[in-house]
This record gives structure tokens, C-alpha cells and sequence, in this order.
């Protein structure tokens, strides 16, 4: 009995869904980090939320005006990538909070993979864009061309902290 209890048990873990392909591009980046990197490379600054559906402190970011902060500025692109979900995007969670892809391509939803399933903490990606990434929401704003502005590692994010830092994003920095 215990016998055929274990070969069960071992064919349903075996007979789990494979994730999405994983595997890195030559210089190690995945596809989504490069889709990432070719938004923030344009002019202007660009907002990078790494999140995952699950996690309290990514919902409580949204909850606290996430959106508003979309809506204030129309000239900022914003990513949301999860992270650590299985490459699964989150997008009807997104949309709970007014948060959708737009037409224009200022608003993009992408899925991080992970090498394996997500629950396994040990095959989960802890780098984006060579970012170290520990802990979710991790909100980064880069400007010029790609340079990394602000990166925001410790969670939650208020409006009024992100728009600083995109207004400081936008300013030259002329230091003679």
C-alpha cells in the first residue's frame, strides 16, 4: 500500500505542467528582460515595477493609488513584470486596479520566468536587468537612455515617493 501510495504520488508530481521555457539568451538576460531593456533604452523616463499577484505588499501598493500615479504622468512608461508566479503576467489583477496594457504601449504587462516552478524558492530569478531582486514589489525608475535612476527594493512604494523620484528622474544633475 505504501508502495503505490509513493508511485502516485511521485506520477502526479512528475505530470505537473512545465513552466515556460527558461532559458536565458546568450548574454543571460531573458526575452522579457530584453523586451525591458529595449522600453527603458528609449528617451524619457521609464517605471519598472517588479510585483507578483500574490504578494500583500504589491496589492497594498496598487491600493494606495498606483493607478493615480499612471494617470499623472502620461509621459512616463510603466512595466510591470511579476516575478517569482510562475511566468504567469497577473493581469487580471492588474486590471482590479484600473491597471491595463495601453495601445500606445506606455503601459506593458510582462511575466518573468523563473527556472522551474516558482514555489521552489531556490529556482526563482533574483535579478532583473542585473538588478538584485529580494523582495517584491521592487519598483526601479531609470532615465537617459537606460541609466538606472532609483531602485526601490524594500516593498511598497507611496505616490508620493514615486513621483519624486520621477521628477528627479527628468532632472539633468549639471553639477560643475
Amino acid at each position: 500500500m505504501r508502495l503505490a501510495l509513493f508511485v502516485c504520488l511521485a506520477a502526479s508530481a512528475c505530470a505537473q505542467p512545465a513552466a515556460v521555457a527558461t532559458s536565458p539568451t546568450s548574454d543571460g538576460f531573458t526575452e522579457v528582460e530584453h523586451a525591458v531593456q529595449a522600453r527603458i533604452s528609449a528617451d524619457g523616463v521609464h517605471v519598472v515595477r517588479l510585483w507578483a499577484p500574490w504578494c500583500g505588499n504589491s496589492r497594498a501598493e496598487m491600493e494606495a493609488g498606483l493607478y493615480e500615479s499612471i494617470e499623472n504622468h502620461p509621459d512616463v512608461t510603466f512595466s510591470f513584470v511579476t516575478v517569482w508566479n510562475d511566468a504567469r503576467d497577473g493581469a487580471s489583477m492588474l486590471q482590479r486596479y484600473g491597471i491595463t496594457p495601453s495601445e500606445d504601449g506606455r503601459v506593458a504587462v510582462f511575466a518573468q520566468p523563473d527556472r522551474g516552478p516558482s514555489a521552489d524558492r531556490a529556482l526563482r530569478r533574483r535579478t532583473f536587468l542585473s538588478v538584485p531582486i529580494s523582495w517584491t514589489p521592487t519598483t526601479l525608475v531609470y532615465n537617459r537612455g537606460g541609466k538606472l535612476a532609483y531602485a526601490f527594493a524594500y516593498g511598497e512604494v507611496s505616490p508620493e515617493l514615486l513621483a519624486q523620484a520621477i521628477a528627479d528622474a527628468r532632472n539633468e544633475w549639471h553639477h560643475d
